[in-house]
Formats: structure tokens, sequence, C-alpha cells
């Protein structure tokens, strides 16, 4: 029993496609792509020794996947695309990760996992499926983690709403609408990456396989989940808004009937 191991990291915001490909001398299709993957060959001369079976996925939205590649080979990858000047953020890479095992048997059978109790006859195509599923997989927790960071943050306006008041710091106010902003437009972004991508769509069994895993990292729960708070998110900052809008209101009508009351006292005060 042979095991193949992948190893995905969040390494950046982005990732420049165009850019790493022309370094590995790689032709891009035209149109949209989501990712590029640099096979064992020109591996082998990255690494400058015997790599088979070994394959790089990198994705537009900055995760990347290494197929059968040890703690050091991922370091020396890594290392290297910082030479040719792509920007990678380490606390990234050390906070957001997935890593899985599957298991290929003599007779060219394969387990998505290690307890699956399917097996698929190899394809070249599952380890492409796999790496991407776990590429979306990190994204998504990345997503995730950031979200309850930016809620917890929220949710301390609901405590100060309820008393009738927000007695928050305005500039960490505006940081946390910002925040909440830029996940909106973020989450829009990203509703693409947990599409099957086409290449996985042209076979049954293809088909099968992305929606097996997909289904095992719970891609698509997860994003509900997230949708669900997202709608929260709004609220919360719905609710924000209409009480200063509201306490806007009320001074003016206040300062309204203060200058009606001061009218005629004024107009004593001339004669």
């Amino acid at each position: 029993m042979e095991r193949v191991i992948f190893y995905t990291y969040k390494a950046a915001a982005k990732l420049p496609l165009v850019q790493i490909a022309s370094y590995f001398n790689l032709k891009l299709e035209a149109g949209w792509k989501e990712y590029i993957k640099i096979d064992s060959t020109e591996v082998e001369k990255l690494l400058k020794y015997a790599s088979s079976n070994k394959a790089v996925y990198l994705y537009s939205y900055g995760c990347i996947s290494f197929l059968n590649f040890s703690q050091e080979e991922i370091y020396i990858f890594l290392e290297y695309l910082r030479n040719i000047f792509v920007d990678l953020d380490n606390k990234l890479i050390s906070k957001f990760s997935e890593t899985h095992m599957m298991e290929l048997d003599s007779d060219e059978n394969i387990k998505l996992w290690k307890d699956a109790e399917e097996t698929f006859r190899y394809q070249e195509y599952i380890y492409d499926i796999a790496a991407a599923v776990l590429a979306k997989s990190t994204e998504l927790y990345k997503i995730e983690t950031e979200l309850s960071e930016v809620l917890d943050e929220a949710g301390k306006f609901i405590t100060y709403l309820n008393k009738g008041y927000l007695r928050a710091n305005t500039k960490k106010v505006i940081s946390t609408i910002a925040k909440c902003t830029r996940f909106k437009y973020r989450s829009i972004e990203n509703v693409r990456i947990l599409d099957r991508p086409p290449e996985f769509n042209r076979t049954i069994e293809s088909r099968q396989i992305f929606d097996t895993l997909s289904v095992f990292y719970e891609l698509d729960e997860r994003y509900a989940v997230l949708s669900n708070r997202m709608g929260i998110l709004d609220s919360i900052t719905g609710e924000y808004f209409s009480f200063r809008s509201k306490q806007s209101e009320r001074r003016l009508l206040l300062f309204e009937v203060l200058l009606l009351c001061l009218f005629p006292l004024f107009h004593l005060i001339s004669k």
C-alpha cells in the first residue's frame, strides 16, 4: 500500500499565476484560470534530484498544495517563490493549512482517504481534484477564522445598543465596519472557489470524486454557515447605523426645540 500525502497552505492573499507560470515556462490557457500545476519534471529541475510523483498546485486565491513533498522540500519551494519576487506571508502559512492522505494499492485502486469504504481506479486527475478541494477548504478556514474575530468585535455593539447607547471608540467602530465591508466583498469574490472547476466536470467519475471529497471536507455546509454569519454581521452593522441615525435625529430635534424656546426670549431682549 502506497501512501499519497498532500500538504496545503494559505501562503498569500493572492498569487500572481501569470508571473509564476512565466518563470516555470508554463503556458496558461486563455481566460480565467483558478490554478497552475507544476509537475514532477519541473519539480526535479528545482530540487535538483529525481522527484517522481511530486507536484505543486498554486491557486489564484493564495493557497498552495504540495503532493508528496517533505517539509524540507516545501521550504525549498517557498524560498524559490520568494526569490522570484512572489510575496508570501509567513503568518498565514503557519496558521492556515490542511493535510490529507490517500492510499494506493498494488492494483492501482485508490482510497480517497484512509478509512474510506469506496475505492476508485487510479487516474492522474484524482490528485488534481484532491489538491483543489484541500485548497478550497484551507481558504474557507481562513475566512471562517477572520469572520469569527470580526463577529466577536461587532457583537460588543449589541450590548451597548441594548442599553440604549453606543459607548464605543469611534476609530474602533469605523475599523470594524470596514472589516465587515471587506468580508462582504470577499464573500462575493470567493463564491467561485466552491464551484467545481470545468476540468473536473468532464466525466461522471471526476464529478463524483470532486463531490465526494467536497462532502468529506463539508465545503457546502461550511459555506452555508459562513453566509448565515455574514447575515448576522450585516444585521449588527445595520442596527448600529440605525441607532446612530436615530441619535442624530433626536439631537437635531432637541436643537430645533431649543431654538424655538429661545426665539421668544431673543425677541423680548431685542425690544
